[in-house]
């Protein structure tokens, strides 16, 4: 299904946009949320009835947001700010990156993300942005398929 701006959003769980949006919006809340993944986009969910923007959501959308700090990982509360202290005391990986912040290691995404989906896929991205900005040997950022790790024992 495709958003108001045209881009194809991907379907996301009640739950997951119940736990984004004002209350006073759950009413308008369906089984056939979409979430929009355009970051110039003013709008978060939508259905064929429906549209729910920013202004409708309580929960910072971590690439729709303008100002700081910005969420990377909902489940850990770490933001853009924090990965890039991270680096600056001396992470030169993701890994290190995740080991330090403990970013990706939550698990609740359908949860805590708006998108309703793991946030490795986008901060991953912007860590390997940060480094090669702070690694001046040009060796880049580790990288895995890995997804969010969960604490399932």
């Amino acid at each position: 299904m495709k958003c108001v701006c045209g881009t194809e959003g991907w379907k996301v769980k009640k739950i997951t946009a119940g736990s984004h949006v004002n209350p006073e919006y759950w009413h308008l809340l369906s089984d056939d949320l979409h979430f929009c993944p355009n970051s110039d986009c003013d709008v978060v969910y939508f259905d064929k009835r429906v549209t729910l923007t920013v202004r409708e959501v309580k929960t910072k959308v971590f690439f729709k947001e303008k100002g700081s700090p910005k969420p990377l990982c909902y489940c850990k509360q770490v933001t853009e700010e924090d990965v890039v202290e991270a680096i600056r005391k001396g992470a030169k990986s993701v890994k290190e990156v995740e080991e330090m912040t403990g970013i990706g290691n939550g698990g609740h995404c359908v949860v805590t993300n708006p998108s309703g989906r793991c946030c490795r896929q986008f901060y991953v991205k912007f860590i390997e942005k940060m480094l090669e900005k702070a690694v001046s040997d040009g060796d880049g950022a580790e990288k895995s398929s890995e997804c969010c790790r969960t604490d399932r024992g």
